[in-house]
């Protein structure tokens, strides 16, 4: 090509390209009305399911807090049961320390020889000391689940163990019922987002270029 055909070509561009980049403004000024319109019909949507899933997540919270309380429970009457049975043993032992105690004193009041009987109540005495301290060990741990469970109790909507129960959702129903909520809090703060940001936008357009600049 030559020099003259060059410039008679690029003459050309520059008489088109006003009108070209026009075309250009207007029908990304439309893609944007589009963009903007879908976002805000698409916040307003969310928007009108708001009342619902508030009732969904209120649903939600009751039901994750029937779970702890009920969690909580089971983890105090365990803990209730096994003091229970060491303290069971301690009874136990208490009346085999008893029981020796006495035959050793009749054996000793007959004359008799008392010394197998006085090892054997020895023996006993320790597994009574054993069966104390094991006790002692479980004391700690129900007083703290029982407080665990008052505490959790206290903080929720029921005034009971059996009322919470009550409001106890099967696992899947409560998994559904969480990733639903989740996922509508996802989405609206997206959409409400993606709103403000145009909303930003449009206010920065219409600034005076001194106060943009």
């Amino acid at each position: 090509m030559s020099a003259e055909a060059a410039k008679i070509g690029a003459v050309a561009v520059a008489a088109a390209a006003p009108g070209a980049v026009a075309v250009s403004v207007e029908a990304a000024e439309v893609v944007e009305a589009v963009d903007a319109e879908q976002a805000f019909g698409r916040l307003e949507r969310l928007y009108a399911q708001l009342p619902a899933m508030e009732e969904k997540g209120a649903a939600l919270a009751r039901a994750r807090s029937a779970a702890e309380v009920d969690g909580l429970a089971k983890a105090a009457a365990y803990r209730a049961a096994e003091l229970v049975r060491a303290e069971t043993l301690v009874a136990e032992a208490e009346a085999c320390v008893c029981e020796a105690e006495a035959a050793l004193a009749r054996s000793e009041a007959a004359g008799g020889d008392a010394a197998e009987k006085a090892a054997h109540l020895g023996d006993l005495r320790l597994a009574l000391m054993a069966a104390g301290t094991q006790r002692g060990l479980k004391v700690g741990p129900a007083q703290n689940a029982e407080h665990a469970l008052a505490q959790a109790l206290e903080a929720s909507p029921f005034d009971t163990v059996e009322e919470a129960r009550v409001a106890l959702l099967p696992a899947d129903s409560l998994a559904a019922l969480s990733a639903e909520v989740q996922a509508y809090q996802a989405d609206y703060a997206e959409a409400l987002a993606m709103c403000q940001q145009l909303e930003d936008g449009e206010e920065s357009a219409g600034l005076p270029q001194s106060a943009t600049s």
